[in-house]
């Protein structure tokens, strides 16, 4: 974990070099959890409509579902509007930094920021579901801290791993020593693909204890299957850092 901590540092010193862009792309980060966790809350007011039907008027009805759609229609406008402007700071921040590179750095430094904004959003936006599953069942949300800490340890085991191998890929290249492409996508893809099956498996863990806090009644039935909502967006985002990591691990040691 330290590892991907340390480079995900370097590689956001590297390609913002001011304090201003630097408090922009933070702030693209939070805004983008936000809407994560946003889509939770969708999840929970559904429910409340659902599964209170029967005991709501008509203009309450009326009331909670116009709110929902115009709550969605937020959502997914602040995230258009969230990756289009990124491209914007990224921009603006490399035409501010003093440093000189050539067209093919330049090339893989435009990956690498595109893969630590992403990388970014998704670790915030894990601490935030963490943190609103916790405050929906506090035993729950701590054995599911436990588990996506030990997932992400091992992914960052892998990641480590994958740096030797890019950089080994890279002296090979200066040397103009062949190595064939197959032997290059293979690398990473297999390293990403692991990370994604060993945190599919450690996922079990966390809706084995759903499933079993729900049957003895510890977890309602509406914050039951906003967990779960939760769940497959964790799963979904542990997938997004495995793969997401060895491509900037690639994109890193290439542009260095």
């Amino acid at each position: 974990m330290l590892t991907i901590i340390g480079q995900m540092k370097a590689a956001f010193l590297l390609l913002f070099p001011t304090t201003k862009f630097r408090l922009i792309l933070v702030s693209l980060v939070l805004i983008t959890s936000f809407i994560s966790v946003s889509e939770l809350a969708l999840a929970k007011m559904f429910m409340q409509i659902i599964l209170n039907e029967g005991s709501l008027s008509t203009t309450q009805i009326i009331i909670y579902v116009s709110a929902f759609f115009l709550f969605f229609g937020a959502t997914r406008a602040g995230h258009y509007f969230h990756r289009i402007y990124r491209v914007n700071v990224f921009d603006r921040a490399f035409q501010a930094s003093d440093r000189e590179v050539g067209k093919r750095k330049q090339d893989h430094q435009w990956r690498l920021a595109f893969e630590l904004s992403t990388l970014l959003s998704i670790f915030t936006q894990m601490t935030v579901i963490m943190i609103f599953c916790t405050i929906l069942n506090w035993k729950f949300g701590l054995l599911n801290i436990l588990v996506v800490v030990g997932i992400i340890q091992v992914i960052g085991r892998i990641f480590r791993k994958q740096l030797r191998s890019q950089r080994k890929f890279v002296k090979a290249r200066r040397k103009r020593e062949h190595v064939p492409s197959m032997i290059k996508f293979q690398t990473r893809i297999k390293s990403g693909e692991t990370g994604i099956l060993l945190s599919g498996l450690a996922m079990l863990i966390l809706f084995a204890a759903l499933i079993y806090l729900s049957y003895n009644a510890e977890i309602s039935a509406s914050n039951t299957v906003v967990l779960f909502f939760g769940l497959r967006m964790q799963t979904s985002s542990l997938s997004s850092i495995s793969t997401g990591l060895m491509r900037f691990a690639r994109a890193r040691t290439h542009s260095e």
